[in-house]
């Protein structure tokens, strides 16, 4: 019997390297594309993928419509836009608006997470302009949980920006004070460590590698474990969810 630690649930659905399928787009000869997330998971309202660059260097254009985050993971990749260019290393990651045209070049080897979804105007408010930077480069901040920092890679006080992108990061045994239900939708992909999370009324072992869609008022709550843990997280805000 095959056996695997993914699990499809009424509210979540958790994806390990092993369910890992590899499908394709006809901008991206030569590149895996594995689909984490799209809106045909309804009601998930963002597309997460995980890019894997095979023998031969990727050169594509992405039109203009929906916005898009990049985060490397490994191996070198580049984001040009008007907004210049952005160098996707690991841990680097680069926003760019709904407007704008972008250019990802890669190279053979690199692998990236790639977010997109259709931005959110809200009346008298801007939409929010092209930025990028290291993960590295940006202060770790203190929670309220002991042993529990976040790293902002978009500014969460800005409301032009419709979702957030923050690294969690666990000491070992630390985890989330409470089960948490709430309205906003979650894109968490695992980058190093391990735990437990809760999703609904189930307990999952997660690790690095791992995939969790968590869709709106969906139960949840994590716990590292012995070895701490890091995750990238996405979260849909500064909307009122019509």
């Amino acid at each position: 019997m095959i056996r695997t630690r993914g699990h499809r649930g009424r509210a979540y659905t958790l994806l390990t390297p092993d369910n890992h399928y590899a499908s394709r787009l006809p901008n991206l000869p030569g590149a895996s594309v594995f689909k984490l997330v799209t809106p045909r998971l309804a009601p998930a309202r963002l597309a997460q993928y995980l890019l894997a660059i095979g023998d031969r260097e990727v050169d594509a254009e992405v039109g203009p419509g929906f916005e898009n985050f990049f985060f490397g993971l490994e191996g070198s990749a580049e984001v040009r836009s008007q907004d210049g260019r952005s160098t996707l290393g690991a841990r680097a990651y680069a926003y760019v608006p709904a407007q704008t045209t972008l250019v990802l070049a890669a190279q053979p080897g690199a692998r990236l997470l790639w977010i997109k979804r259709r931005y959110e105007p809200w009346a008298g408010v801007e939409s929010p302009p092209g930025c990028s930077g290291r993960a590295q480069d940006v202060t770790a901040q203190e929670t309220a949980t002991p042993g529990l920092r976040r790293r902002e890679l978009l500014e969460p006080t800005d409301p032009r920006f419709d979702f957030n992108m923050s690294l969690m990061s666990f000491e070992p045994g630390v985890g989330l004070p409470q089960i948490e239900v709430h309205d906003e939708e979650h894109g968490l992909y695992m980058t190093s460590g391990g735990g437990v999370y809760t999703l609904e009324r189930d307990d999952h072992e997660v690790r690095a590698g791992d995939f969790i869609y968590m869709a709106p008022y969906c139960p949840q709550g994590f716990a590292a474990g012995e070895a701490g843990a890091e995750y990238l997280l996405y979260k849909d805000v500064y909307r009122d969810g019509f």
